[in-house]
């Protein structure tokens, strides 16, 4: 029985490749800055009184400020079309396997704030890791829908100073945001 008991496990792990994911394995979450490059910024507008589709040009950034055990959370900075920038306060989760489930909410807080959810996956892609991601927003006059990889940014990089679509630097795209980040959690 010993045997069988044994056997058993070693092939129930076999099929697991050597190198399984784990929830610790997304702690390197923790403090990037993610950004939508120039491919990615076209999203859609449906507007139903018209029955329309509007494209338009939808930047944005998030910094997550913390991350555990699948859990991150931080603050989001969108600018969609000729619209002023928002801020938004991110809380998310990364399986295992690297899904992702966002949520936007609309910071400051107050009567008729939204709440944006977004999904997605951990993707390599050009050798460096992805956030491919979608959502969509909006209310019964307009919805917003976007999809797009995002990928990382730092300070050393040139999409650090200059922004697809907004030409500013993500310090200066991210000012108006910087209390948006969900306090830590004890």
């Amino acid at each position: 029985m010993k045997a069988l008991l044994a056997a058993a496990l070693v092939l129930s792990t076999a099929s697991l490749p050597s190198s399984a994911a784990t929830v610790r394995d997304w702690r390197w979450l923790n403090g990037t800055t993610w950004y939508v490059p120039t491919n990615g910024l076209p999203a859609y507008v449906y507007t139903p009184l018209q029955n329309q589709l509007t494209p338009v040009q939808d930047q944005t950034v998030y910094t997550i400020t913390g991350y555990r055990n699948g859990y991150f959370w931080g603050r989001t900075s969108t600018k969609l079309g000729d619209n002023a920038i928002s801020c938004k306060s991110l809380v998310g989760s990364v399986t295992p396997e690297g899904k992702i489930y966002l949520t936007f909410t609309d910071y400051p807080y107050g009567e008729g704030s939204t709440t944006t959810i977004g999904v997605g996956n951990m993707v390599i892609k050009g050798a460096q890791w992805t956030m491919a991601n979608q959502m969509s927003t909006g209310s019964s006059a307009a919805q917003v829908g976007h999809w797009a990889y995002m990928v990382q940014t730092r300070p050393n990089q040139a999409s650090w100073h200059s922004l697809p679509g907004v030409n500013m630097s993500v310090p200066d795209f991210m000012a108006p945001c910087m209390d948006a980040a969900p306090k830590t959690p004890g």
